[in-house]
């Protein structure tokens, strides 16, 4: 069978007219910083405490309770070294607790879990179902469970590894009962970052399958919070673009706020990269100009998406095309709504945010910053590494502004000399030196793949 990559047609990617103000956007000014709410330290959650009393040998608690330790005291030591401390057939226990330890003591000082699953995957790549659990577990669930929804009862059963023996890679958890959201009968869920949870359910209304995203609770947790969330889901509701994700409606009855859009069977284009590390170049390129053309349309709408990522990209398995996803944290230009958020304040993941966005430089993020990020994605696509590295969101950030990207070439040398030089000007360090518009970024893809044909 063949992968929904391998039918991208450039025809559905015709690029529009430009308007004569397509450059005229306005970025609204911030005025309101989230405070994360720090995760309890790992010793003291509730669920690992149970696991190490009651399940782990003394050898594994040992070593966990090294480990810990050695975080404490600012080493961020090694998975790999303790685990070459413990007889093999302890591995996948002690794994899975230093993993929880190490994830753990990330979120403790603010560091998006899921800004680094794809290192776990090439470091643990048979485990990529335990690290999603845990993620999930330890970013998710706990806050989750504590949603003040009446109408929901995601009731769950999980399963710890000592619970498990063979069946370490299990499922995150199954559901014991149907729960329901409003009308809506949540049937699996399909994943969980630090913005929230999304579920498939059924809409019996309409007889039909939608997706639904349930905000995590620490992003909803003010006024400021909520009314944020709303401007974004409304604006993201006017696109109609067959590259982004629509909206069905929006639930904003205090307490049980949730988000339905259409299901877009498929798989993140994230997963296609790590199953194949890097695309085929007019597969990158067709993807990249395919994403581009869609955000033209929002940002002559006054919409910048400042998540752009793998992530947020879902490859529809029917029509073979990229739709954009999740716009939670999307600026909308609105010259008559109140400011939300404030200067300084930093939304996105580090390592597909602009210079001007990882210092929180509200006056400057604006097209230019997707244009950036696209950069990122297409760099990533081609190259199979990011342009930017580190091993540590400070790191990240601070290379955004230092960091001189090795040239595709160097990677790839099949990319040639002028798509490499795409890709670095999508990414360049000032915004004057990126593409002016989506659009002119979109025809200098397009000439690449004049010339390849």
């Amino acid at each position: 069978m063949n992968s929904p990559l391998d039918d991208i047609s450039e025809t559905e990617a015709e690029i529009p007219v430009v308007g004569a103000d397509e450059r005229s956007f306005t970025p609204v000014r911030p005025t309101f910083a989230r405070v994360p709410q720090p995760l309890a330290t790992v010793m003291s959650l509730p669920e690992v405490a149970r696991l190490e009393q009651a399940v782990l040998p003394s050898e594994i608690a040992e070593l966990a309770v090294a480990f810990k330790e050695e975080w404490e005291a600012g080493l961020h030591p090694r998975i790999e070294d303790h685990l070459e401390e413990a007889a093999p057939e302890l591995h996948d226990k002690l794994l899975s607790a230093l993993l929880r330890i190490e994830l753990t003591f990330q979120a403790d000082s603010d560091e998006p879990l899921f800004l680094f699953r794809k290192q776990y995957f090439e470091r643990f790549p048979k485990h990529k179902m335990l690290v999603d659990r845990l993620i999930a577990e330890v970013d998710g669930q706990d806050s989750a469970r504590e949603m003040n929804i009446a109408t929901v009862s995601l009731t769950e059963t999980y399963q710890h590894d000592g619970d498990q023996s063979d069946n370490a890679e299990s499922d995150s958890f199954a559901f014991a009962v149907k729960p329901t959201l409003g009308r809506f009968t949540l049937l699996e869920e399909l994943g969980a970052g630090t913005g929230g949870r999304v579920f498939r359910a059924h809409d019996p209304k309409l007889s039909r399958d939608v997706a639904i995203k349930v905000p995590h609770p620490d992003r909803i947790r003010s006024p400021h919070d909520i009314e944020r969330f709303l401007r974004a889901t409304r604006a993201a509701a006017q696109l109609r673009h067959d590259n982004i994700c629509p909206i069905y409606e929006i639930n904003d009855v205090p307490g049980q706020y949730f988000v339905v859009m259409a299901l877009i069977k498929g798989n993140s284009l994230s997963h296609h990269l790590d199953e194949h590390t890097r695309l085929p170049i007019r597969q990158a390129l067709l993807i990249a100009k395919l994403i581009a053309i869609a955000m033209q349309d929002a940002h002559q709408r006054g919409i910048v998406h400042r998540d752009l990522k793998p992530e947020n990209i879902q490859i529809d398995e029917e029509r073979h095309t990229p739709v954009i996803m999740d716009f939670g944290v999307a600026h909308f230009d609105q010259p008559d709504s109140p400011q939300l958020t404030q200067a300084g304040q930093l939304f996105g993941t580090p390592y597909y945010m602009s210079p001007e966005q990882a210092l929180g430089d509200t006056d400057e993020v604006g097209p230019a910053s997707d244009i950036y990020s696209l950069g990122v994605i297409l760099y990533e696509m081609l190259c199979g590494v990011r342009p930017i590295t580190g091993r540590t969101v400070g790191e990240v950030l601070a290379n955004s502004h230092y960091q001189q990207p090795i040239h595709p070439q160097q990677h790839r040398p099949q990319v040639d000399a002028e798509l490499a030089n795409i890709c670095l000007k999508a990414i360049a360090k000032s915004t004057t030196d990126r593409f002016a518009t989506m659009t002119e970024f979109a025809k200098a893809i397009s000439a690449c793949l004049r010339r390849a044909s």
